[in-house]
């Protein structure tokens, strides 16, 4: 299966360093999801977390050509809410994707965001911290 994992990028950059948790848990991820023969592409790889960051005109499209290539969308929205996974989330859900919504257990998001199973083939994902996002996430993709 081919999968885009969007997660917040730049709200989680400090300086040219970002967030080691989450960068952990994305790279955690995509590697238990490889092994289980599946295909990750991430934003996050591809501008090697914040050290070789694109120019929107590059990124935007990059992204938007890999949400509609994809089998499944898993999206971690973040808290603060990450605009650009909402806009993510917006485009997959208006063009059909599966989406796998890793929402926090303590997280305040829009209740578009709790209601996009309304519109769209979307399951959610509960979890307490972003190191336990890896199994979690496998276990919910075969």
């Amino acid at each position: 299966m081919r999968i885009f994992l969007g997660a917040p990028f730049t709200n989680y950059l400090n300086g040219a360093e970002f967030n080691q948790e989450l960068k952990q848990a994305i790279e955690s991820t995509i590697s238990i999801l490889e092994k289980k023969g599946h295909t990750v592409r991430s934003a996050h790889v591809r501008e090697n977390f914040g050290k070789d960051l694109m120019l929107p005109e590059t990124c935007t499209p990059l992204d938007f050509e890999e949400i509609k290539k994809c089998d499944l969308f898993i999206a971690i929205p973040s808290n603060p809410p990450s605009g650009g996974v909402h806009i993510e989330l917006g485009w997959a859900s208006a063009i059909r994707k599966d989406i796998l919504l890793c929402i926090k257990k303590t997280g305040k998001y829009s209740p578009l965001i709790h209601g996009l199973h309304k519109i769209s083939n979307s399951r959610k994902l509960v979890f307490e911290s972003y190191c336990e996002l890896p199994k979690k996430i496998s276990e919910m993709v075969d």
